[in-house]
């Protein structure tokens, strides 16, 4: 008869161990994830501001840019006025001239 070999099952305490120790390690390593991403979110966060704080200067900026245009577009309307009225003027004066040179 063929002797039976018992294989050694590993200790249960050791198989605990190692398990343990394994969960032990993932949960450090999700640990240093966690923290590398939450820096990593600040730094979002940080650009997202910087970026909102550009876009309101850019904002004041244009508001200031559509304002002088309102006073230009205010300023050449007055000038074609005064054009006109000049160009007015010196169509009587060329009329009266006109007259006078027939007389």
């Amino acid at each position: 008869m063929k002797k039976r070999v018992k294989k050694k099952l590993p200790n249960k305490k050791s198989i605990l161990t190692t398990a343990i120790r394994d969960l032990e390690n993932e949960i450090n390593r999700l640990g240093r994830e966690r923290s590398s991403l939450k820096q990593e979110l600040q730094g979002v966060y940080s650009a997202i501001n910087v970026d909102h704080d550009k876009e309101r200067e850019l904002q004041q900026k244009i508001a200031g840019l559509i304002e002088k245009e309102a006073k230009l577009n205010q300023k050449k309307k007055n000038l074609q006025v005064k054009i006109e009225s000049v160009s007015d003027r010196l169509n009587k004066i060329s009329k009266i001239k006109s007259e006078m040179a027939d007389v």
